[in-house]
């Protein structure tokens, strides 16, 4: 038995007319397009219970959301660190009380976090025990390490100094009067450890400068005392400082208001681009990049693991780009700070900076 031959509707052969042809050849229907939309719902269901499945990080705030843009960084680091490992992010507000941080500090557990992200000497308390209590999440404390930590606690530690000996550089190259000086939020090993760079920056760059010995604002609020913060640096503009590094947080605001146009002296703010806040009146910052720093120790948690080790701690500076000046940055053209119009400084410290990330130029 044998097979006719197929006739389509390009057959020139007289034995079928092109209208009877497509009348017995109809276009075939397309069915999977009727299908099309009951796919996309199944890949949209796909994609929430895929998105519900994946690993949680959560950032939990010391205190309510406010205008602390250090403590914003925290949110937006962890947000950047889940889009990048394919994590679900969210951000806990914590009551401004020990027990009120305790408990979200325990909600960030009970919701199944993998790794949770704090920021704040205030958790630094009652962390040890969560962690014991709590050995498969992963805690990441930004600056402050606890001796003999449970191993699943790892600290995010700054080489501010590395900024701090830049920002004491620019101070003496940019000052007349040849007087600088530095007020900061409260005493303390690290912020004396970013104190003493500030000094010997200055030093390389003007060996003949004079320095003002430190002032701290100290008291109940040290990083937000701004009327404490202007009081002192009355005293260092009656004492001739013409060029002050304002490192007290949120103090800062009144060291900028007590540089008037009559006293011609400049700022160096700090923790953020503050040259817009106080315009005229700051010639740069020393920046801490804390969104970045919670990126890079997210991935390194998440390809490595540093359990069992000895105060895990995970340190970056200029290098890793967690810390800088503004006047050093991509963006600086758009910062609005002071220092850009004096080009001969910006282009000693850039080549101070390049010495420090290559190793070339040691920081103590």
């Amino acid at each position: 038995m044998s097979l006719a031959p197929h006739t389509s509707c390009t057959d020139t052969r007289p034995a079928i007319s092109k209208m009877e042809c497509h009348k017995h050849h109809k276009p075939p229907t397309r069915w999977w397009l009727l299908l099309l939309p009951l796919a996309l719902l199944l890949a949209s269901v796909s994609a929430i219970t895929s998105a519900a499945d994946l690993p949680k990080i959560i950032y939990v705030r010391p205190v309510p959301n406010n205008d602390d843009v250090l403590l914003q960084q925290g949110t937006s680091g962890v947000n950047n660190a889940a889009k990048i490992y394919r994590m679900q992010a969210s951000t806990l507000e914590s009551v401004a009380t020990r027990a009120g941080r305790q408990q979200q500090l325990d909600n960030a557990v009970k919701q199944g976090a993998k790794i949770v992200v704090l920021m704040g000497i205030e958790f630094k308390e009652i962390l040890e025990n969560t962690a014991r209590q709590a050995p498969q999440t992963r805690f990441l404390i930004l600056e402050h390490c606890i001796p003999n930590a449970a191993p699943n606690i790892t600290c995010i530690t700054f080489r501010e100094n590395e900024a701090s000996y830049l920002a004491g550089m620019q101070a003496a190259l940019a000052s007349s009067a040849g007087k600088i000086g530095m007020i900061g939020a409260v005493n303390t090993p690290l912020r004396l450890k970013n104190s003493e760079a500030f000094v010997a920056g200055a030093r390389a760059a003007k060996p003949g400068i004079s320095i003002h010995e430190p002032m701290w604002v100290e008291g109940v609020q040290p990083f937000n005392d701004p009327s404490r913060a202007e009081m002192l640096t009355k005293t260092m503009l009656g004492d001739g400082v013409d060029v002050i590094w304002a490192a007290a947080a949120g103090s800062n605001s009144g060291v900028f208001k007590a540089l008037t146009p009559q006293s011609r002296a400049k700022a160096i703010g700090s923790g953020v681009n503050q040259c817009i806040q106080a315009a005229g009146r700051v010639l740069d910052n020393v920046e801490v990049h804390a969104d970045t720093a919670i990126v890079m120790a997210v991935g390194l948690l998440v390809n490595s693991s540093t359990a069992g080790s000895t105060e895990p701690r995970f340190d970056f500076g200029l290098k890793e780009g967690a810390v800088s000046l503004t006047a050093l940055g991509l963006d600086a053209a758009y910062s609005e700070c002071e220092i850009l119009r004096q080009r001969p400084v910006v282009l000693k410290l850039r080549e101070a900076n390049k010495a420090i990330v290559s190793g070339a130029l040691k920081m103590d």
